[in-house]
This record gives C-alpha cells, structure tokens and sequence, in this order.
C-alpha cells in the first residue's frame, strides 16, 4: 500500500512533469515551479485524488510533508 506522500508524488510527477527524483517531502513547492496558481491547481488535484475538501484557510502548506499530513487528516476525518 503507497503512503499518502507517495500517491502525492505520484500526481505532482504525472500532472506537473516533476521528475520523481527531484521530489522532496522537507523541499519547498515553490521550488519545484509552483507558484501561487500552481499551488492551488495541486490542491483541486490532490483533493480530486484522495476524494477530500481542503478548506481555503488549510491549503496554505510549505512542502510535500505538511500537505501530506493535511490530507491525513482529512482522510481521517472522514472515516
């Protein structure tokens, strides 16, 4: 079974084109091109993914990691 950050990377890489070796759970979104357009395109994407609603005042997360515990949470919070 792959973790969640394992199936976010999996979307960034394949809606994105970030190669998979450049991925970095501590790495920063914005450098991986994301700006703020990017950043919340990944979040239609990753809430269309896990089948989960981020509330706009959560969204804002530094890393891979800290979005990853996000939706953790609300996968949870589902159950």
């Amino acid at each position: 079974m792959t973790t969640t950050l394992e199936q976010i990377n999996s979307v960034i890489s394949s809606k994105f084109g970030v190669s998979a070796d450049e991925l970095s759970p501590e790495r920063p979104l914005a450098e991986y091109g994301l700006d703020s357009l990017g950043q919340i395109e990944l979040l239609f994407a990753i809430e269309e993914h896990f089948s989960v609603e981020i509330p706009e005042a959560e969204a804002h997360v530094a890393n891979l990691q800290e979005l990853a515990n996000l939706v953790d949470r609300h996968l949870a919070a589902k159950q």
